[in-house]
């Protein structure tokens, strides 16, 4: 297992760079609700449904409007072989064929969470997946770390769109915020609030007032 090794150079030309790759991608950047809940003195999992490579990037472009915690996240080994500079980001990698790897990332995952400082990137679907919630399939990684650990956890979804301009935008919407306590209880609600927020209709994409982050 490759795990993160955080460094404040390397860290600044990512969020920089990031930062730059996005505008020029994409046409906006929209918000559509406020950030739910007050800063906690616990641990943090965002998240976000995985349906494009662009996701981590998406994930921490929002979250660090909105918190000064150390982001991680889970990636590919293969991935993170092949782009070890994500390491000094916060990027440190799972081998899903492998059982025995599965349990050292999640068990790395867990240190990760023992800190206040931190937050981490991780995907209940494990694999990219469509939009439509038919096809959605969650993961028990998440629900395994809520046994071990005490953290609260984000839901967030993204979708790119096209509309006046002939370069997409993504619009993001958070969802509900749970405890590892209400996960180890009843992981189903979870489930379903997760797959209820990534249903974000033409009405929410066209029509809904939203803030865009790249203006700010």
């Amino acid at each position: 297992m490759i795990k993160a090794k955080h460094n404040i150079p390397a860290r600044a030309i990512y969020n920089k760079s990031v930062s730059l790759l996005l505008k020029h991608e994409f046409n906006r950047f929209v918000l559509l609700n406020e950030f739910p809940g007050r800063e906690s003195s616990r641990g943090l999992i965002v998240t976000p449904n995985h349906f494009s490579w662009w996701d981590g990037f998406f994930a921490e472009y929002l979250m660090k409007r909105f918190t000064k915690r150390i982001p991680y996240v889970m990636m590919l080994e293969r991935q993170l072989k092949k782009y070890r500079f994500f390491r000094y980001a916060g990027a440190f990698s799972i081998e899903p064929t492998s059982p025995a790897s599965v349990l050292e990332s999640l068990g790395y995952s867990k240190e990760i969470l023992n800190s206040k400082d931190n937050y981490l990137i991780f995907y209940p679907q494990g694999e990219i997946q469509f939009y439509e919630t038919d096809h959605v399939s969650l993961k028990n990684g998440l629900e395994h770390l809520s046994r071990k650990s005490e953290f609260d956890v984000l839901i967030v979804s993204f979708k790119i769109f096209y509309n006046e301009s002939k370069k997409p935008s993504v619009c993001c919407r958070f969802g509900e915020r749970f405890s590892s306590e209400q996960l180890k209880s009843d992981y189903e609600s979870y489930k379903r609030s997760f797959i209820e927020n990534i249903r974000l209709t033409d009405s929410d994409l066209f029509y809904k007032k939203g803030i865009d982050l790249f203006t700010l």
